[in-house]
């Protein structure tokens, strides 16, 4: 019932058959949008390669291969895929206690209720 109110909206008939079959992907996962790629520098590489190569960028802000600096007759670098930008230990604990060292800065009191005037 839905679907007729939306193509009555959009100009076509209730009656009227989709323009193409919807197909449905039951098996493919949802995709993080934090997925990122790094740079895995090839033999031989050039420096803007190798100093790239810590770093793991967004997928959708990694840069082109060869990289424009690349003074490589034939650039042999390629991506490395992961799950998640980030690397490493989270800062926070499971219990949600701050790590040693590190100070509680949050006053408290919430900063979205309006203040009494």
């Amino acid at each position: 019932m839905p679907i007729e109110f939306f193509r009555r909206l959009l100009g076509g008939r209730a009656d009227a058959a989709p323009a193409r079959p919807v197909r449905l992907d039951l098996g493919k996962r949802e995709e993080s949008p934090y997925r990122a790629i790094g740079i895995w520098p090839g033999e031989p590489s050039c420096l803007g390669a190798r100093q790239l190569a810590q770093l793991r960028f967004l997928y959708r802000s990694a840069p082109r291969l060869p990289l424009p600096e690349c003074d490589q007759a034939e650039c042999h670098c390629t991506y490395a895929h992961y799950s998640d930008r980030r690397s490493g230990a989270e800062r926070r604990s499971a219990s949600g206690a701050l790590p040693p060292g590190m100070v509680e800065r949050r006053s408290g009191q919430d900063r979205r209720r309006a203040k009494p005037r």
